[in-house]
């Protein structure tokens, strides 16, 4: 692996807003339990309970290695893409509400998109037109790692075969 990052929900505000409301429902149905029915008490915090586990678990994932990259925004969805396929890549900053709807995995007029919480991602153009942003917190890092990454691999040209056949040849007399 070349790169690796990791995002996961953790807005302390988003924590304290569900902790909040599972309390107040935890406490409406402690208040009612003999006057409504057991279930219908149990299903409001049973809900945020399971709101707050996916949210939990919500984790972005971005590896990018020498032949290509993945996206992984578990449990919601994977990507792989091959270096080959990206015509071009760069970091940008982004309006998540006005681009794609939100955050999350998002499809929209822009492409689609994998993010969790920010403006910042690196923006990926498939040579098949097809369109990705991929969410970052580390914008600086990515975008200098996506130039060198990108810059093409020397390549041997006949010409730079043939110079190099000869030198080994001639070393080779000589010894």
């Amino acid at each position: 692996m070349l790169y690796k990052e990791s995002q996961k929900f953790n807005h302390w505000w988003l924590w304290l807003l569900n902790l909040s409301i599972f309390a107040g429902l935890l406490y409406i149905a402690y208040r009612d339990w003999n006057a409504v029915p057991t279930m219908e008490l149990l299903i409001g915090p049973l809900v945020i309970a399971l709101v707050m586990i996916l949210l939990a678990t919500l984790e972005l994932r971005t590896a990018i290695s020498k032949d290509g990259l993945e996206v992984k925004f578990w449990p919601l969805g994977r990507k792989r893409i091959f270096k080959s396929e990206i015509k071009w890549a760069f970091v940008r900053k982004y309006s998540p509400l006005g681009e794609f709807g939100g955050w999350g995995y998002r499809v929209g007029s822009a492409g689609k998109a994998f993010n969790m919480y920010g403006s910042q991602g690196l923006q990926l153009e498939m040579q098949n037109g097809d369109r990705l942003l991929i969410g970052t917190q580390r914008p600086e890092e990515l975008a200098e790692f996506i130039k060198d990454w990108l810059e093409p691999e020397d390549e041997l040209t006949d010409e730079m075969v043939s110079l190099k056949l000869k030198e080994l040849n001639e070393n080779s007399l000589e010894s």
